[in-house]
């Protein structure tokens, strides 16, 4: 719904509400009653208005980044305090009292709502640092996040390939108290805010560096490689990819065989694929050798 319809839907509010303020002080002679349906309509005015105030605010500041949360979150936060203030107000409280009245109420509702706060003011830190941002994608590693370890085969303890534990995924959302993780698998995963500021985070998504190194190692028959040429039949057959280390005679997995060892340099978007398309070259490889 467009802002400005909303907006008219506010006034109409108001209007409705005045009207009903001003009925009942006709025919009801309760001020107590007639005080709470005055403070009652402030607050459901207020409230609907600071909503359609915070929804145009994240409208206009989308695609802006961490702004775009921050700037809405930050007036609704102060729009609460401006209502809370203004209904005490109606009671015949005067703002300073009401002020060191929250800010009594505040020490002792402090000290009970300490991890909520927590998270509120990690999120805040978050939000205003970048220390993630809507659209990374990231890995979470945290012992306060449960997962299940990664399970690998009995050849894979041999493998020089680097495990990287912990929540994967695409941040979707960051609010004040919690963020939203898109997982891999489709589920989504929310994190308090105060355990994400206090994990270590892998941003696959970085603005400083935009390459994967991917490291390959395959097993070859001793009894059917030619030693002399097998490093240059490699380079040959991965022709068009870019070689940053190797190929290596890196060490024999057994009296038979020798195991030949390469890095190559990738986009960090494709380097699935890649891996995949060297992985095959290369077994094609060996499998036309061990035929010959």
């Amino acid at each position: 719904m467009a802002f400005y319809k909303k907006f008219l839907i506010g006034i109409l509010l108001v209007v409705v509400l005045f009207a009903v303020n001003y009925v009942m002080s006709l025919f009801v002679s309760n001020s107590q009653l007639l005080l709470l349906v005055k403070v009652a309509s402030v607050v459901i005015s207020g409230l609907y208005f600071l909503i359609i105030i915070t929804d145009g605010l994240r409208d206009i500041l989308k695609g802006k980044g961490n702004v775009s949360i921050v700037v809405p979150n930050v007036v609704k936060y102060l729009g609460y305090i401006v209502i809370f203030i203004v209904a005490f107000s109606i009671f015949g409280v005067t703002s300073a009292e009401a002020i060191a009245g929250g800010t009594f109420a505040g020490l002792v509702i402090g000290l009970a709502l300490q991890p909520v706060l927590q998270n509120f003011f990690a999120g805040l830190l978050i939000m205003g640092t970048g220390y993630i941002s809507i659209g990374d994608h990231v890995r979470i590693m945290s012992t306060k996040i449960t997962y299940t370890p990664v399970l690998f085969p009995q050849y894979k303890y041999f493998s020089r390939d680097f495990i990287e534990q912990g929540i994967e995924g695409d941040v979707v959302e960051i609010d004040l108290f919690f963020s939203r993780i898109l997982l891999e698998n489709g589920r989504e995963i929310r994190i308090p805010n105060y355990i994400l500021l206090e994990s270590s985070v892998i941003d696959y998504t970085s603005k400083y560096s935009k390459d994967f190194v991917i490291s390959i190692r395959v097993e070859f028959p001793l009894y059917k490689v030619d030693l002399e040429r097998i490093e240059q039949q490699i380079v040959e057959v991965l022709k068009g990819y870019e070689i940053i280390e190797g190929p290596f005679l890196s060490e024999q997995s057994d009296k038979e065989h020798v195991i030949l060892s390469l890095k190559i340099r990738a986009n960090v978007t494709e380097w699935k694929k890649v891996k995949s398309e060297v992985l095959k070259r290369l077994l094609i490889l060996r499998k036309r050798i061990v035929e010959s």
